[in-house]
């Protein structure tokens, strides 16, 4: 077994850090982001992506509304411990946790975190559910809401947060099943024309519900806690997020977001046009090659109506839009 040892001092990477200035607001946040100018100029061009009009989660959005979508912190909040070292045998051209995984069936869902900026939660959530289901052999989904709602030092709920105080959250308070404390936000159609089922989302972003700590089932919320053991960030590039998905599974990230990536619909993205938005979190789950384009298979959570049924491909080993430089990490303890 080849050992591949990543050190401190190696970190040219972290000179990639992302940077993001917030975004004052203007006249120009109640116009809409995803025109037909937008995809049109995208699509013709040789940009290796496509784009479309009404694109699920982030249609009929004025600039406004999605830059509150967009809620993940990029700047301060809790920075995990730094993994330095990872052991592989080889790194395949391509790998997906969905069919290495069958049996674990929320590595394959898509959730929809609504009109709430949120994302933080979700993008760690998910990978932390998955994880549990790969180390622990525990097939459940594990609480967003928890997260979002109960985890003061992580945020403000659905005005934004961090993704490494949720993994911080997951060790020290730990968090109950999906099934005890269910995400609270309706789904809603985003603004898509004639839209009944789902209705219309709101014009406005919706509150972060409550912190109750009481499961709306069968369930105790003290015995439905579930714990991160061991959590860490990875700032080394894309060798060592293919190595840490490779030998325990998918990865939370957090990245910038400029308004060509809501027209998305398929190919592999990079950033081509348009200006900042925010900071998103997502889950990175796998890699592969498009013709001679290398890209991640990544989970999003705005709805499958979103990008490739609610997946998209980021462009990989370049950094676009800081995507390499901000991954969280964590081995459950149960």
């Amino acid at each position: 077994m080849c050992r591949v040892l990543i050190l401190l001092a190696c970190l040219a990477a972290v000179a990639l850090a992302i940077q993001v200035v917030p975004q004052p607001v203007s006249a120009s946040d109640n116009e809409l982001v995803v025109t037909q100018e937008l995809v049109d100029k995208i699509n013709s061009g040789k940009n290796g992506w496509t784009a479309r009009l009404d694109n699920g989660a982030v249609s009929r959005k004025t600039r406004g509304q999605l830059k509150r979508l967009m809620g993940t912190r990029l700047e301060g909040g809790p920075k995990l411990p730094l993994k330095t070292e990872f052991e592989v045998s080889s790194v395949p051209a391509s790998y997906d946790a969905r069919t290495a995984f069958p049996q674990c069936s929320d590595i394959q869902r898509i959730r929809d975190q609504s009109d709430c900026g949120s994302c933080w939660a979700f993008g760690s959530v998910e990978a932390m559910s998955d994880r549990n289901c790969i180390f622990l052999k525990k097939n459940l989904s594990l609480s967003t809401q928890d997260v979002n709602s109960c985890c003061g030092s992580c945020g403000d709920g659905c005005n934004g947060g961090f993704p490494g105080g949720a993994y911080s959250y997951w060790k020290s308070s730990g968090v109950v099943t999906d099934s005890c404390d269910p995400y609270s936000l309706p789904p809603c159609s985003h603004h898509l024309p004639n839209a009944t089922n789902p209705p219309p989302c709101p014009a406005n972003e919706y509150p972060t519900p409550k912190c109750v700590k009481k499961c709306n089932d069968t369930e105790v919320w003290s015995s439905s806690l579930h714990h991160g053991g061991k959590i860490y960030s990875i700032t080394q590039g894309a060798a060592a997020i293919q190595a840490e998905i490779l030998a325990n599974g998918p990865v939370t990230t957090a990245f910038n977001v400029y308004e060509d990536f809501l027209s998305y619909s398929g190919g592999v993205y990079k950033h081509t046009t348009g200006s900042l938005l925010g900071g998103h979190a997502v889950k990175i789950l796998g890699w592969g090659v498009d013709g001679t384009t290398p890209y991640w298979i990544v989970a999003n959570s705005w709805n499958t109506n979103w990008g490739l049924g609610g997946f998209f491909w980021m462009i990989r080993g370049t950094n676009n839009c800081g995507f390499e430089s901000e991954i969280n990490a964590g081995i459950p303890l149960n």
